[in-house]
């Protein structure tokens, strides 16, 4: 009778231990994640609006700018960065020096490895509409929205985060 009490105690002490380092686990892996996703739209958040403004051009209609159906890398971008870019531990990803503009960030996906393991991070860009910022536009706008999906096996769910960017046609 004893020996099944401690054996009951034992995994019930096991079990708890268990559920406490998977909660860890799972929370280190979520902090991890907003601190990359937060990263990543800075990263797409700093360049140009659209590639026709990149030069320092100035914009009153959104027609002119990157079209609904070719938002992503142009040119040599898409012979630059290979998708999905690699870490590389001695160097900047490359999405850095080649990428210019918020849409090329369209489609990308990068691994990113830390102490937790290895973390995918998807980008999207689209067209929104300016009176409603959460409908995509079939048409350019002055408004894009930068979507960042982060994901890593010790996660429930992927995290998402968001952010808008407005392009101030107003001089």
């Amino acid at each position: 009778g004893a020996l099944a009490l401690l054996g009951g105690i034992t995994l019930g002490i096991n079990k708890m231990l268990l559920d406490k380092t998977e909660t860890m686990l799972e929370t280190e892996a979520g902090l991890s994640s907003i601190a990359l996703g937060q990263s990543m739209i800075d990263e797409i958040m700093v360049n140009a609006f659209d590639q026709a403004v990149v030069g320092g051009a100035k914009l009153f209609n959104p027609s002119a700018m990157t079209g609904v159906g070719s938002l992503g890398r142009e040119g040599s971008e898409g012979s630059q960065v290979s998708i999905p870019e690699a870490p590389d531990t001695a160097n900047a990803y490359r999405s850095f020096k080649y990428y210019n503009d918020i849409d090329d960030y369209n489609l990308y996906k990068r691994y990113a490895i830390t102490s937790m393991g290895t973390f995918t991070i998807v980008d999207s860009v689209y067209y929104v509409l300016e009176t409603a910022p959460d409908v995509k536009s079939n048409t350019p706008t002055f408004c894009k929205k930068v979507v960042v999906t982060v994901t890593h096996p010790n996660m429930k769910y992927p995290l998402t985060l968001s952010d808008i960017s407005v392009y101030r046609r107003y001089f």
